[in-house]
């Protein structure tokens, strides 16, 4: 049985600097079709972007 397909319209990288706290740290979101906005992690070193297109055959 294949696992249903999420709808992820945009994928972002937030930098967040928080100078009341003292932290500065980057957040990763997933936007999704029908409006849910989901927080996957958040890191303290700066993630590198990249695309990857596989071909199964």
């Amino acid at each position: 049985m294949k696992n249903k397909l999420e709808k992820i319209k945009e994928i972002r990288v937030e930098e967040v600097r928080d100078f009341e706290e003292g932290c500065h740290f980057y957040r990763v979101y997933f936007y999704h079709d029908d409006g849910r906005i989901n927080i996957m992690s958040e890191s303290s070193t700066k993630p590198i972007l990249a695309r990857y297109v596989s071909e199964v055959y």
